[in-house]
């Protein structure tokens, strides 16, 4: 399991995994043995529709669950690299792979639940009685939050990036990219005001702070980015390091001292 690096973890920080992490995994481990078997089932049965919908939904819950698996578990190293504008470090790329895979059996599940439902067929999964008019709205919003999902990944390809410039730090994920002057951090800290587990928080001047959570994915590199970006803020003079190799480097072997 990954941790937050050999050397002095930032001080709000932790190893210990998430109690949501926990809960997740309970909750993707149930629907996919649950939709699984509904899927041999129906399989077994003849019902196309009823396999085509406990299929899908079966991998919109193995595609979230290898996400989470490849977030916990592996090592993003090999995925940071360097330019003439700057240093970055990235998610592993099987994330991506895998909330694509979910987002589209999510599409697939969703959309044939709700189009099936719609003629008629009730040898469906999660056609309790009495709750049909809550399931479909439920099918609804993954079908829409699937559908979205799917066009961001399409659009960035990617699930997020910290890249540390000369000029400044960018930073992103599959919503959105923030572009912050190193002249206008004023603090460079490792606790948020929401519950965010291991970040990297860039007080901004006269803004909101800039939050990067979970910061321990990028690259694998545990709390020496966290390390290497205060280095990097106190200390303009070196950001040359940036563009040549160096800062990662000194990221790799864990060369930032905690201060």
């Amino acid at each position: 399991m990954r941790g937050v690096g050999r050397g002095p973890a930032p001080p709000n920080w932790t190893n210990n995994v998430a109690a949501v992490v926990v809960l997740g995994v309970l909750i993707l481990g149930g629907g996919i043995v649950y939709f699984l078997a509904q899927t041999v089932f129906a399989l077994q049965r003849g019902s196309v529709p009823a396999a085509l919908t406990a299929g899908g939904l079966a991998v919109f819950c193995c595609g979230f669950g290898g996400a989470l698996a490849v977030t916990v578990l592996t090592s993003a190293k090999r995925y940071a690299d360097c330019s003439d504008a700057g240093t970055t470090v990235r998610v592993h790329p099987a994330i991506a792979w895998s909330y694509g895979i979910a987002s589209l059996g999510g599409v697939v599940g969703s959309a044939c639940y709700i189009a099936f439902v719609s003629f008629g067929t009730t040898e469906l999964p999660l056609t309790t009685p009495g709750r049909e008019t809550v399931n479909r709205y439920l099918m609804i919003s993954l079908l829409v939050l699937s559908l979205a999902g799917l066009a961001a990944l399409i659009k960035r390809r990617e699930t997020g990036y910290l890249q540390l410039g000369p000029d400044a730090v960018e930073s992103a994920d599959l919503l959105r990219t923030r572009t912050t002057r190193w002249d206008d951090i004023v603090d460079v800290i490792d606790k948020a005001h929401r519950q965010t587990r291991n970040p990297i928080v860039l007080v901004v001047k006269d803004a909101k702070p800039v939050v990067i959570p979970n910061a321990d994915r990028y690259a694998s590199s545990g709390g020496a980015l966290y390390w290497m970006v205060r280095h990097y803020w106190k200390h303009p003079e070196y950001r040359d390091e940036l563009t040549d190799g160096r800062a990662l480097e000194r990221l790799r072997n864990e060369q930032f001292d905690a201060q």
